[in-house]
């Protein structure tokens, strides 16, 4: 038998609350039910108890998951990633095991000090914060340009392996993964209960694990530990940052070597390949201009040389995490506010590919200013944003928009829906319908109709959620007896939009189906009630 601990799922839930249970989707509402009945007793649950105790007394051994989502999401122009998004029950289960098996997997991990790997350590803090802020791409990209350093690096280094992975996380087999967890904790229970989980999520098909999961990261890095081990162990000087790998070198032919090396370590442990089209051997001239900088810091080099080095000081550098402009010096904050953000947005959109982590920071920071003035221009430039589409829906929902301003904006994203190029993707109707969804005064009359076209769980999901915010009583009048005919997203949308029913309309059907429904669906309920 396994149990979590009632502080492993209390530090799930804040995780989840502070950081998102993915950094791809939106957080679903029924986070914000299980909290109002995490702590709360309530006769409607089993022996009357409230969701943590509830979650507690699992066994997790036998624990059976439940519906989750997957979609295309774009990962860069042209290219698509099949992410995942677990039921909230499964995604508390599984951060709190991975959470109390943490120590264990950083500690069979190469040490921090060695320089070798530098994501992803583990270093939870109490607010729901899984690994160390301290040890990021930056620190990466550091330990990399000392190596290089034409005064202070390592004279011998004539040439640089640059590598990377193809498809790390959808392509990363089980049995390697199943085999570290046994090797690296004594809590067999743990381990046993993790490969239950990714098992069944893959319906046992042998390799990937869920994508944009911070608890998947920890236990991908335990995965990559035996490659770490295995190059150190043939005198390789290397370090990593995920599934990107740089190997110094003192002669081509040494860099060919190595990278065969690592080529066939890869292959033979874990039945991965590397990336043609991102893997290079380079002269160490080439490396210090061209690696040093990411992608983004290139794009940024056509920006005001100001804003370079505000950014650069920032650490807009790392593509894997976002900025968060509070935690930021006060001088720093200051001139980046001195800055025209919207002239940044506008030459962001006149590039020949428009950086992602540039808009989503300008975004972000418009929206805590509370500045509609972007508003217009990134709507009209969707096309040209298409990897920013997150960031662009994010920025909208965090507006306080007046009514005149709703209608103007739902006319613009019906338009995007019907005639843009990103309305072909379920995941960019997800964003674009949780926009309907956030309050009402939404000018949106074909709603209904949008539910009888798009017939995919996360469009119909967020209509549902819209539709209840529109307050079309009438359509959930006449669908309420179906509601055990929907999908398990879709109906505990349903259960939510539906107290916009009239009068005692609502609470009525509400205590008449409470008996048919499961635990998380009974949350739901009891939340919508309150409201």
């Amino acid at each position: 038998m396994l149990k979590l601990r009632m502080e492993s799922l209390d530090w799930a839930l804040k995780h989840i609350e502070n950081y998102g249970d993915t950094d791809i989707f939106p957080v679903p509402f029924e986070y914000e039910a299980i909290r109002e009945l995490w702590d709360t007793r309530t006769k409607e649950l089993p022996n009357g108890t409230n969701l943590k105790e509830y979650l507690r007394n699992q066994n997790i051994l036998q624990w059976n998951i439940r519906d989750y989502r997957r979609s295309l999401t774009p990962k860069h122009q042209y290219g698509f990633r099949l992410s995942t998004q677990l039921d909230p029950f499964d995604t508390l289960v599984y951060l709190a095991l991975v959470y109390e098996i943490g120590h264990d997997i950083e500690s069979k991990r190469i040490p921090v000090d060695r320089n070798i790997s530098f994501s992803y350590r583990f270093n939870p803090s109490d607010e729901g914060r899984m690994f160390d802020s301290e040890i990021h791409y930056g620190s990466f990209l550091n330990y990399c340009e000392e190596q290089v350093d034409e005064l202070t690096g390592n004279k011998n280094i004539k040439y640089v392996v640059v590598a990377d992975i193809a498809d790390f996380f959808p392509r990363l087999y089980l049995h390697p993964l199943e085999n570290a967890l046994s090797a690296c904790t004594t809590r067999t229970n743990h381990a046993i209960a993790i490969k239950r989980l990714i098992n069944n999520w893959n319906y046992s098909i042998s390799y990937g694990i869920p994508v944009g999961h911070d608890a998947s990261r920890l236990l991908a890095e335990l995965t990559l530990n035996d490659i770490d081990e295995g190059l150190l162990s043939e005198g390789v000087d290397f370090c990593r940052y995920v599934d990107d790998f740089r190997i110094f070198c003192s002669s081509e032919k040494e860099a060919y070597q190595q990278l065969a090396l690592l080529a066939e370590m890869l292959f033979e442990n874990h039945g991965l390949t590397l990336q043609q089209h991102k893997t290079r051997i380079v002269p160490v001239d080439e490396f210090r201009r061209e690696y040093l900088k990411t992608r983004e810091s290139v794009e940024i080099d056509r920006l005001s040389d100001k804003f370079l080095e505000i950014l650069q000081e920032m650490g807009i550098e790392n593509p894997y995490g976002d900025i968060d402009y509070n935690i930021l010096p006060d001088k720093l904050q200051e001139e980046i506010d001195s800055l025209n953000l919207l002239g940044i947005l506008q030459e962001q959109i006149d590039s020949e590919s428009a950086e992602s982590k540039i808009v989503g920071f300008v975004l972000r920071r418009m929206a805590q200013l509370q500045s509609t003035d972007a508003l217009d221009l990134v709507l009209e430039n969707i096309d040209k944003l298409y990897t920013s589409f997150r960031h662009i829906f994010v920025y909208l929902n965090d507006l306080e928009l007046n009514e005149s301003q709703k209608e103007s904006v739902s006319e613009k994203l019906i338009s995007i829906l019907d005639d843009s190029i990103v309305g072909h993707l379920e995941y960019h109707r997800m964003w674009l319908f949780q926009t309907f969804s956030n309050g009402q005064g939404w000018n949106i009359d074909k709603l209904a109709t949008y539910y009888n076209e798009y017939f995919d769980d996360t469009s119909r999901r967020k209509i549902i959620l819209a539709l209840g915010q529109a307050n079309k009583q009438s359509w959930f009048k006449t669908r309420k007896r179906s509601l055990m005919q929907l999908p398990n997203w879709q109906r505990r949308a349903f259960l939510a939009a539906a107290r916009c029913l009239p009068g005692d309309e609502a609470s009525h059907w509400y205590r008449s189906i409470l008996p048919r429904l499961d635990v998380l669906e009974i949350t739901v309920v009891k939340w919508a009630m309150s409201r």
